[in-house]
């Protein structure tokens, strides 16, 4: 008793504007002052003027919770606040503890410093959307360079607005900003402006592209807050009545039952499971598709029923005309069953120019699901790239026991040694296949500088001499003289490199592999002759392209993808040379790498 009494002096202010909970519920009778401002779905008037939204419906529900539970009458005082921006001012300065800002908050450490806010009812998930036919973005570069082309769309005040911030200043980007009412909704901006952007609840954007609104989502940014609530005055006890409110179960199921009659259940359902889920861009991106395959669904199925009405309509058609004949034999009234006739065919050109429409709709969605199924794709090849990660510290841990327990018995070194080659197998093939993919795509260009072939050649043949050595194979290198090349470093190593490693895989046990430099007019030629098992005619027509497993097998088990040679051919082209081999069955191969040389040392020191 002594310290609510205590509590009661610190706030004496508050005594001529309202009640805490404390003493409503002695008093069994009280008024709470809403102060809101307009934001669709969760507070609103409509045409009537009456109070709407989720929040509203929310808040009526938990006064029917205080009058079973408490017996305590509560009465709601809606105010109107001139900005969405003042409402949390207005509520943190007030002396009045019977006091709640109504305007879907999300929850923010800055906030938390002014006003008290309630345990959270709706899960807190925002996305960055752009105007229909802005390219989706994947790279920084290619971030900068669309966001200096859009303009920013957000509310003054609201978490969109500090949203918009941080990313101009992580990113250090360049945007034009315009600020629109609460009243007004982001996303219809967006979609009737151009070249807008700006970030928005996700619920509100999944309900716009159910509707068939087209956007453009950036996968780049999609933000997880705290939650929605409400808030209240620093010191206010009604926020303990709120909470009880907000976590009881059987409120709980009538919370839920409000939301879904604003959002749906389908969509509230689906951002209350995935709002804690890791791969929440995944998630957003598969109900995206599934979204679209019900819009086509509804499309097919409104064709179907479009084209029953209109089989119907000539059904009807013919039977009119059958009347009409029987009634131009009775009453020889040709011209009006003639009008009617006409009219009829006019009905049947409007269903078909309906259905054509239909049918671009459909095909304009199929567009969109290949978008979507390339980005799925994407992110397929994004997971086979970070699985390296991992292998390669299987590896080195695996390096490691090899070399700390020289003691382990021999068939535990034979496994640790078959864990390394596995790993090292599948390091190969995730190699092979990310870089092809790069290539094929065009993605990758020739960044051309200055290289010391002697020093590139000697580190190759150091870096391949241990594979050599397991398998006894010698390798030589031959270079008459010191050259100088103007080309990518990292393309003709990944060249040579390639032509190494098979030469080396495809070799008997004893043999050699020769590699030699020399040049030839003005080119540069590296060639790799190996002791292998040759060609066949067969063999060499199909030797660089893709997915190509040639007659000729490793000798010692090696793994093959097929892709090497094909990488070497796309890699020389980007380099603007040529790659040949010639071979003879059981006599080995030759391969042939032939590059445009420095002419002279004057234009090597000058590069």
């Amino acid at each position: 008793m002594f310290v609510l009494l205590s509590f009661y002096g610190s706030r004496m202010t508050y005594a001529n504007s309202g009640l805490y909970w404390e003493q409503a519920k002695r008093a069994k009778t009280a008024q709470l002052d809403l102060y809101w401002y307009i934001s669709k779905p969760f507070v609103y008037k409509d045409d009537r003027g009456q109070m709407k939204g989720l929040e509203v419906e929310m808040m009526e529900a938990f006064c029917d919770y205080l009058k079973q539970k408490y017996d305590t009458d509560i009465q709601l005082n809606w105010i109107e606040t001139p900005s969405f921006s003042s409402i949390h001012q207005t509520v943190a300065n007030l002396d009045k503890p019977n006091t709640f800002g109504v305007s879907a908050f999300s929850i923010t450490e800055e906030r938390k410093e002014i006003v008290t806010f309630s345990d959270p009812y709706l899960s807190d998930v925002a996305v960055l959307v752009s105007s229909k036919g802005t390219p989706i973005v994947r790279t920084l570069d290619e971030i900068n360079k669309l966001m200096s082309k859009l303009t920013a769309v957000t509310i003054r005040g609201t978490t969109y607005e500090k949203f918009l911030e941080d990313l101009k200043e992580q990113l250090n980007l360049k945007f034009e900003t315009i600020y629109i009412n609460s009243d007004k909704n982001i996303l219809d901006e967006i979609v009737n402006g151009n070249n807008y952007f700006g970030f928005i609840d996700l619920p509100i954007y999944l309900m716009m592209i159910k509707d068939g609104r087209e956007l453009t989502r950036q996968n780049f940014f999609t933000l997880r807050g705290d939650g929605y609530a409400y808030i209240s005055p620093q010191g206010s006890d009604w926020i303990i009545p709120l909470n009880q409110f907000l976590e009881d179960p059987e409120s709980k199921v009538k919370i839920a039952n409000i939301i879904s009659k604003y959002i749906s259940p389908e969509l509230y359902m689906f951002i209350e499971s995935t709002y804690g889920d890791d791969n929440l861009g995944t998630s957003i991106l598969t109900k995206e598709k599934e979204i679209q395959m019900e819009q086509i669904a509804n499309a097919e199925n409104q064709l179907a029923k479009e084209k029953f009405y209109r089989r119907l309509l000539i059904f009807l058609i013919i039977v009119v005309s059958v009347s009409a004949i029987s009634i131009f034999v009775l009453l020889f009234n040709t011209r009006k069953i003639v009008k009617k006739l006409s009219t009829q065919k006019k009905q049947i050109t409007l269903q078909e120019e309906s259905i054509r429409n239909k049918n671009e709709q459909l095909i304009n969605r199929n567009v969109q699901l290949t978008t979507l199924n390339e980005e799925k794709n994407n992110l397929v090849k994004i997971l086979a790239h970070d699985l390296r990660t991992p292998i390669n510290h299987i590896t080195g841990l695996i390096n490691v026991l090899q070399i700390s327990a020289a003691n382990l018995a021999e068939g535990d070194k034979k496994i640790t040694s078959q864990i390394k080659d596995s790993a090292s197998r599948l390091n190969q093939m995730i190699h092979k296949i990310l870089d092809f993919d790069a290539l094929e795509g065009n993605r990758m260009f020739a960044n051309t500088e200055k290289i010391d072939i002697n020093q590139l050649m000697e580190l190759l043949v150091e870096n391949f001499k241990p594979s050599a050595q397991e398998k006894e194979i010698d390798l030589q290198l031959k270079i008459e003289a010191s050259y100088g090349l103007k080309t990518d470093y990292l393309f003709l190593t990944q060249i040579m490199e390639n032509l190494i490693s098979n030469a080396i895989k495809f070799s008997e046990k004893g043999t050699k592999v020769e590699m030699e430099v020399l040049s030839k007019n003005d080119n540069i030629i590296f060639t790799v002759k190996d002791q292998g098992p040759g060609f066949t005619e067969q063999d060499k027509k199909l030797a660089f392209t893709k997915y190509q497993k040639l007659s000729a097998k490793p000798t010692n088990g090696e793994p093959s993808t097929g892709l090497g040679l094909s990488i070497v051919k796309k890699y020389v082209n980007l380099l603007g040379g040529e790659v040949w081999v010639e071979s003879e069955l059981k006599k080995g191969s030759t391969f042939y790498v032939s590059l445009l040389k420095i002419k002279n040392e004057a234009e090597l020191a000058s590069s």
